[in-house]
């Protein structure tokens, strides 16, 4: 509703009185930016309409926080969750990415300024185990490197300070979720060159033929999209990420 309303907005041409607009003073949208401290804005990225209470129960249940959280709808899937206690906020935030029903719950900080018509929920954080990575790699200066080639790395979790030996190495990435996700990456070193294969912890519903998290209304535009149904083994991207 609030896209057809911008776009018909978009068509008119203004009368000389609706030109002169109403200034707000800094005071009087101070109060509700200063209690939005508390609050998460927060989309769930799917074109099903969800009800709103299933939904919000589904969430608590899986957010389990100490204290109260009141939520509001403030668009399509769109909705505005005030938080009793600045722990829970903090520790949600920490625990993303949200899934409900397979599809991402995307969260962001509140800001108070911008239209909810104007968000656009395009970035989001995940982990992604790193695999194939030789021993003498398994390091937080490797992982920064290579996530870096994905987003913006937040964290590389190893108890180490200089080896993080295991199956996989571990980094938490802030990436674009408009874009194809990363599927690993080639790694160059000492006239040698191996394929670091990518997996993520949490992975919402994507699309197997583009590997895009976030697709827009008209979904799948890439070229070569085909209507006839493609085995999944065949698609370039599926479940194996």
């Amino acid at each position: 509703m609030e896209e057809e309303l911008s776009l018909l907005w978009g068509k008119f041409s203004l009368r000389e009185e609706e030109q002169v607009g109403v200034s707000l003073a800094t005071s009087e949208i101070v109060p509700l930016v200063t209690r939005g401290k508390d609050c998460l804005v927060g989309k769930l990225l799917t074109k099903r309409v969800m009800p709103k209470e299933f939904f919000r129960a589904s969430l608590l249940r899986a957010w389990r926080q100490s204290g109260e959280v009141s939520f509001n709808v403030i668009g399509e899937n769109m909705f505005i969750a005030k938080f009793e206690h600045m722990w829970d906020k903090a520790r949600i935030m920490e625990g993303r990415p949200w899934l409900f029903d397979g599809n991402l719950v995307s969260l962001e900080e509140f800001d108070g300024l911008t239209p909810p018509s104007a968000m656009n929920f395009d970035m989001a954080s995940f982990w992604v185990r790193m695999y194939n990575l030789p021993l003498a790699c398994m390091r937080k200066e490797v992982g920064q490197k290579i996530g870096e080639s994905v987003g913006i790395v937040e964290e590389v979790d190893i108890l180490d300070e200089e080896a993080g030996w295991g199956t996989f190495l571990r980094v938490k990435i802030f990436f674009d979720l408009t874009k194809p996700l990363a599927r690993g990456c080639m790694l160059y070193f000492q006239n040698q060159s191996l394929w670091v294969a990518f997996k993520y912890e949490k992975l919402p519903k994507s699309c197997y033929h583009c590997g895009v998290i976030k697709h827009d209304r008209q979904g799948c535009v890439s070229p070569g999209t085909s209507r006839t149904p493609v085995k999944e083994e065949d698609q370039p991207y599926g479940n194996w990420l």
